[in-house]
């Protein structure tokens, strides 16, 4: 009998990871085939950019605002019911977003379709690594980036031709289709939580979760508007400070709290928190790169918004390509080589960026891009699976958490700051023709970010450990 369970083993353990990987495609897809829906949503509920703007950015700021609660909820209460509620709140609130007949309505069903996407995101990591041994971690994690940078690469296209054909609406019913299909795998396919039955007689920290609602939403919120208000606008002075208040609150909360929504025990540990520190700079130095390059496509080089989003799957296609064999090689070598050389050749390609003006070949934009997308591969998948390995089991669920959390900061933060860098260049060099002015003020955010990475590349090199700490029966050892 126990030989036929071996056996079966194995192979449910791939399909484990299978229907993790659907998860991972939903959180890029979702992105992906919702804003190349915008402009026509816009149309026909006669909004403003900034209006419409919304519908991605409260899906953004719900679901910051939820992961950490929902990795800790997992913790205390277990991981399946939680991750496959989610797709089913992401599934139910698709329709209705197909559905709605007025702006207002779009937007809440958004914000609400973001509960279950934090559910989601919240735990697919934190299965990935309970459900198999230290020796594959790497190995699933490099392949689960690799997913979510093919879903990066097929919600435009697909949404896209959906558009084309069938209306904005149905970009919603392609979701719900995905969200249906992670339900039922995950459904059928992930085991049942086992020990997690004491953890309903913890007491749930609701203040500390409130604390930490008001202050993702106030401090995303703030600098996501930083460069259309500006920093004495009112609206963002108020939201800065219920941050820092919500800070404070935190800190109070939590140290006294007998299961804290944030456990800061987990930040006593070295390499976690540098891995943290390290993973923060490489979104921040993805974002604020690419948020420029479809301007140079379009404005500078003059090609179409078709061939721009071609060219811009040159960056996920190399995440995706990197991330397998990164992922598959730290599960060899260990994770510190892997990540340092990947933050450097970042910065490499950041400057290679640089150097790119209007008459340079094309090709060799398109090999920078793919170069940076790749360098950004070689680093997250192993210093993911640094982040997952050296967290006790029953603390999965809110480093998860964190480490979701970390990569919607990072593309706030990269794409505010790299805006207003250039921004600034572009009104220093007002009497220029754009094309002519794009380039050196691009090049200012390139080479920020690329000392940035360097940055990162000295955390990632100085994090305390060149191999993933070893786990015996589910402990640290």
């Amino acid at each position: 009998m126990s030989s036929h369970v071996l056996q079966q083993t194995p192979p449910r353990k791939k399909y484990i990871l299978a229907s993790v990987a659907v998860g991972a495609f939903l959180s890029t897809f979702d992105g992906g085939v919702v804003n190349v829906g915008l402009p026509k949503m816009a149309a026909e509920f006669r909004v403003s950019i900034s209006m419409i703007q919304w519908v991605p950015s409260v899906y953004l700021l719900t679901m910051s605002a939820l992961l950490i609660i929902f990795g800790t909820l997992a913790d205390m209460y277990g991981r399946k019911h939680i991750y496959n509620g989610g797709y089913a709140v992401v599934a139910v609130f698709s329709i209705l977003c197909a559905l709605t007949n007025n702006i207002s309505l779009l937007i809440l069903t958004r914000m609400l379709q973001g509960v279950g996407g934090a559910m989601i995101m919240a735990n697919g990591l934190a299965i990935a690594t309970e459900n198999y041994p230290p020796e594959q971690r790497g190995k699933n994690i490099g392949t689960l980036a690799s997913v979510a940078a093919i879903g990066s690469l097929a919600g435009p296209s697909l949404g896209g031709i959906v558009i084309g054909l069938w209306g904005w609406r149905w970009i919603f019913i392609l979701n719900c289709l995905v969200a249906a299909l992670g339900f039922t795998v995950s459904h059928l396919i992930i085991p049942a939580d086992r020990g997690k039955g004491k953890g309903k007689a913890k007491k749930f920290d609701a203040w500390g979760s409130l604390y930490v609602i008001v202050g993702m939403v106030s401090f995303i919120y703030a600098i996501s508007n930083l460069n259309d208000f500006g920093w004495s606008s009112p609206i963002i002075l108020i939201s800065l400070a219920l941050f820092l208040l919500s800070v404070l609150a935190v800190a109070i909360q939590e140290r006294r709290a007998e299961n804290p929504v944030l456990d800061f025990e987990l930040f006593k540990v070295r390499i976690f928190w540098t891995s943290i520190i390290a993973a923060l700079i490489s979104f921040i130095t993805m974002y604020s790169s690419t948020i420029l390059i479809p301007f140079y496509y379009q404005k500078v080089l003059g090609y179409s918004p078709q061939a721009a989003g071609l060219f811009m799957m040159a960056f996920p296609l190399g995440m995706a390509v990197m991330a397998v064999f990164a992922g598959r090689l730290s599960d060899k070598i260990g994770y510190a080589l892997l990540t340092t050389g990947g933050m450097v050749l970042n910065a490499l390609a950041l400057i290679l960026l640089a150097h790119v003006g209007l008459r340079t070949p094309l090709v060799q934009v398109l090999l920078a891009v793919f170069g940076m997308g790749a360098s950004l591969g070689l680093f997250q998948a192993p210093n993911n699976s640094c982040i997952m390995g050296n967290v006790p089991k029953n603390k999965l669920g809110i480093a998860t958490g964190i480490s979701q959390l970390v990569k919607n900061l990072g593309m706030v933060l990269g794409i505010t700051l790299s805006v207003a860098v250039f921004q600034y260049g572009m009104r220093a060099r007002t009497g220029l023709a754009y094309s002519d002015a794009f380039a050196p003020s691009a090049a200012t955010v390139y080479y920020l970010a690329a000392g940035l990475s360097i940055v990162g590349a000295f955390f990632s090199l100085n994090r305390g450990h060149s191999k993933p700490l070893p786990i015996v029966n589910g402990k640290k050892a």
